[in-house]
């Protein structure tokens, strides 16, 4: 059953916070942490965390370890040895913010810095692959930033900001940009960012030693009218991005030409059996395992499901699975560091949920693992 929040639920949780402070100490520095971003704000809003455990495909000491309003979605990864945790959310009314933590072997998350902006709703946030640049998009305002990470972890004011401009056909969801998702390539030399308003994904130049954004030529690529794309993952090859369109539910297949930074299309596949109710769904998160050879992604609000296809030789992609989600709005999600599991951050349910991975035939199993987010929204192993 879907977990609902109470007052009771966040003091239980509290509780069992406080209980699983005690055991922190014991906690290997090795060890994978899982953290978890929620659109939530007021009681219990924050950044959770927990130790992941492979061999089952749990999660022990989870506790609410900063507390944010609308820390929706993070970016992790070390530098010089060090952990740290970025996460946009909200500081105030109408006023976003970049923070930063160093995090510790427990999992205890230590502030680093933060930087507020005004007028900028944080929506989706990615680190370069030095980490040592942060880019951030802010859906309300059509806006994309970047800063850069120096090495103590410590965000810089922006240093770059665009404004995008345009609309699509889709009057109740297109009227202006909406900067959705960041993806950077793999080399590091250019930043994708998803229009779902405008239809586009824009391309920028990133200079690393500086954070510097500047727009590629051509500046972005024009997708289907009324699709929206909402998120880009590219393929460990380099060669293929797939972009999820959250409008008119079909995923994307684009060829990468990593010189030019530019994209084309190749073909798009829909994510709803024929005579779907495309009105009523959003097509939502799109994530490749390490191989190559899977692709995930979901349909919210029509079915709840999650979706499983296999990428062939060429890139295109056959569905191997459509696993019903059991709860509502797979807002995000991620495979875990050794394959066998994923783990689902569930909006409307207000939970993290575990299922089993095939890495050999990339389908999946409900587990009985499930963990109460409010507002669960974002999914981060460090």
């Amino acid at each position: 059953m879907p977990f609902r929040w109470t007052r009771r639920t966040f003091i239980a949780t509290s509780a069992s916070t406080l209980a699983a402070a005690q055991l922190r100490a014991a906690t290997p520095a090795s060890e994978t942490l899982v953290y978890v971003g929620s659109t939530a704000k007021g009681e219990g809003a924050g950044i959770y965390t927990g130790s992941w455990k492979p061999a089952t495909g749990t999660l022990s000491n989870f506790r609410l370890a900063a507390p944010a309003n609308s820390a929706g979605f993070l970016a992790a990864g070390a530098i010089d040895g060090k952990r740290f945790l970025f996460a946009g959310h909200q500081s105030a009314p109408k006023v976003g913010a970049l923070s930063a933590f160093q995090v510790d072997p427990s999992g205890d998350l230590h502030l680093v810095n933060t930087v507020t902006v005004p007028e900028f709703d944080m929506v989706h946030t990615a680190l370069d692959h030095t980490r040592r640049c942060l880019i951030t998009a802010s859906y309300g305002t059509g806006k994309v930033l970047s800063v850069k990470i120096a090495s103590d972890g410590r965000l810089s004011e922006p240093v770059s900001q665009f404004q995008l401009s345009g609309h699509g056909p889709n009057a109740s969801r297109q009227s202006s940009p909406h900067a959705h998702g960041v993806a950077i390539s793999p080399d590091n030399r250019f930043v994708l960012i998803n229009d779902l308003g405008a239809d586009r994904i824009m391309v920028y130049k990133l200079n690393p030693a500086t954070a510097e954004l500047t727009p590629n030529d051509p500046p972005y690529f024009t997708a289907a009218p009324g699709s929206g794309p909402r998120h880009l993952a590219f393929h460990p090859n380099g060669k293929w991005a797939y972009s999820i369109n959250e409008l008119d539910s079909t995923l994307t297949q684009l060829s990468w030409n990593a010189t030019t930074g530019t994209l084309t299309l190749i073909e798009s596949t829909p994510t709803l059996p024929p005579g779907g109710d495309v009105a009523n769904n959003r097509a939502g998160e799109v994530v490749i395992d390490k191989s190559g050879r899977f692709l995930y992604g979901c349909n919210r609000q029509a079915p709840e499901e999650l979706l499983v296809y296999a990428i062939d030789p060429k890139g295109h992609l056959t569905l191997v699975q459509r696993q019903p989600l059991g709860g509502k709005e797979a807002r995000a999600f991620n495979i875990s560091p050794e394959g066998n599991y994923f783990l689902v951050a569930e909006q409307f349910s207000n939970q993290l949920t575990v299922f089993a991975r095939s890495p050999q035939k990339g389908d999946l199993k409900p587990t009985s693992a499930q963990y109460p987010v409010n507002n669960a929204s974002c999914v981060v192993f460090i």
